[in-house]
């Protein structure tokens, strides 16, 4: 008996994953732009971040708490 499967290429679901979720946060973006968190930008080599700041939007923009950000950082 001979089985026939489908093959399972994990780097073509992902991208497909990827592409579903980066469509759906842009359509939400757009229909509702006062619910999108801003991003925050600086223009290349004006000035740094606080590295405080970094962390607080990394956390609220991943919901991570902050030992979990904390042991992200150190290994």
């Amino acid at each position: 008996m001979v089985l026939r499967g489908f093959r399972y290429d994990p780097t073509t679901v992902l991208r497909r994953r990827m592409i579903r979720e980066t469509e759906l946060a842009l359509l939400i973006g757009l229909r509702f732009p006062k619910r999108m968190p801003r991003i925050p930008t600086m223009e290349v080599g004006k000035g740094t971040f606080d590295p405080g700041f970094a962390e607080r939007f990394w956390e609220q923009a991943l919901e991570l708490d902050r030992r979990r950000l904390a042991a992200l950082t150190t290994a």
